[in-house]
């Protein structure tokens, strides 16, 4: 026996199937790794895509989950607020299925910094995205159209906020004298139209006026109509104006009452002066006397502290003897300005 095999026995065979097997658990390991590090990138790359992200803005609002900050140049003007505009997106998503393969992506546009896109539902329900970079995604908001333009119409002296919000020249639309005040020229009150676009939800309108309270009258949802109702003591005065105003002039017509007696109610230089100085009254009705039933001045207006206007209603009744009396209804809407003499009738209207 050698020395060798003395020392260690016979020679031994190392077993060879450890090796395949750790090389097929090492390529098992690397193609795991890789298969893991590609669905990964998968992900990220869904995850950043305009569509990922317009699902995820989807799921967020209907699950009512906290928002991201409004984008500035979602909001159609200054006086629709962040809050607003995120009520009416969930509003406007709230039906929208969160369902990739339920809906069809549309890219509308795209510039440097943002992307727009159209989204259809089964229903040809549609609804536009904008699209801005976030991270290495993009972050979408839908875009809500605001409600048409709300056009207001107030007397110049009136001061106008639109929830909380002065109202300012980029609203105003026009200015015009106010109907029955054209005589004075340019120094006609003047009467405003106002016109507010960019609102997502109807508005509350505010007035204020020092020359009387504001009565805000809503004629449509979108169309408003701001008239200032006088004070106490102008109205009192207005209406005892009005009231002998009408009566004379009723009175004048009938050739009951002279010019000289109407021409004091009157400003002069005026058409309706002019036209009621040469006025022929012997076309009336032959009577005996005449009457005022059920007279009544209503809808008094003001435009600044010497300018309103008044409707006068009654029946103007004419007796003759031997014969049943006649009845006129009559109403007038009367325009007066006030001087140092008082109060004086600029124009009249019969309606």
């Amino acid at each position: 026996m050698s020395d060798a095999n003395w020392r260690y026995g016979p020679a031994r065979r190392r077993a060879f199937w450890p090796w395949p097997v750790g090389l097929f658990l090492v390529l098992c390991a690397a193609g795991a790794a890789g298969l893991f590090w590609l669905w990964g990138a998968l992900e990220r790359y869904e995850y950043a895509t305009p569509e990922a992200a317009i699902l995820r803005c989807v799921r967020a609002m209907q699950a009512g989950q906290e928002l991201p900050d409004v984008p500035r140049q979602l909001l159609p003007g200054r006086f629709a607020t962040a809050d607003q505009y995120a009520d009416e997106a969930r509003a406007l998503l709230a039906d929208l299925p969160a369902d990739r393969d339920r809906l069809r992506f549309v890219k509308k546009a795209q510039e440097e910094q943002q992307l727009d896109y159209l989204v259809v539902d089964e229903e040809q329900g549609r609804v536009e995205f904008l699209l801005l970079p976030q991270g290495d995604g993009w972050a979408a908001w839908p875009r809500v159209e605001p409600l048409a333009a709300v056009t207001i119409q107030a007397p110049a002296d009136v001061a106008l906020s639109l929830d909380g919000l002065p109202l300012g020249s980029e609203e105003l639309a026009s200015e015009s004298p106010v109907p029955g005040f054209e005589a004075l020229g340019e120094a006609a009150p003047r009467l405003c139209q106002w016109r507010v676009e960019g609102l997502l939800e109807p508005p509350e309108l505010t007035a204020q006026s020092e020359a009387g309270s504001c009565r805000v009258t809503w004629e449509t949802p979108l169309r408003a109509r701001v008239t200032v109702e006088p004070d106490a003591d102008t109205a009192a005065s207005l209406e005892r104006f009005f009231e002998n105003a009408a009566r004379v002039y009723a009175r004048y017509v009938s050739a009951d009452a002279s010019f000289a007696e109407l021409s004091g109610l009157l400003v002069r230089d005026t058409d309706l002066y002019e036209n009621l100085r040469t006025f022929d009254s012997s076309w009336y009705v032959s009577h005996d006397a005449v009457a005022f039933e059920e007279l009544e001045v209503s809808a008094l207006e003001s435009f600044g502290p010497d300018a309103a206007s008044g409707t006068v209603t009654f029946t103007y009744v004419v007796s003759k003897e031997g014969l049943r009396p006649r009845s006129y209804p009559s109403k007038y809407r009367m325009h007066a300005i006030r001087d140092e003499q008082g109060w004086r009738l600029l124009d009249l209207e019969v309606l």
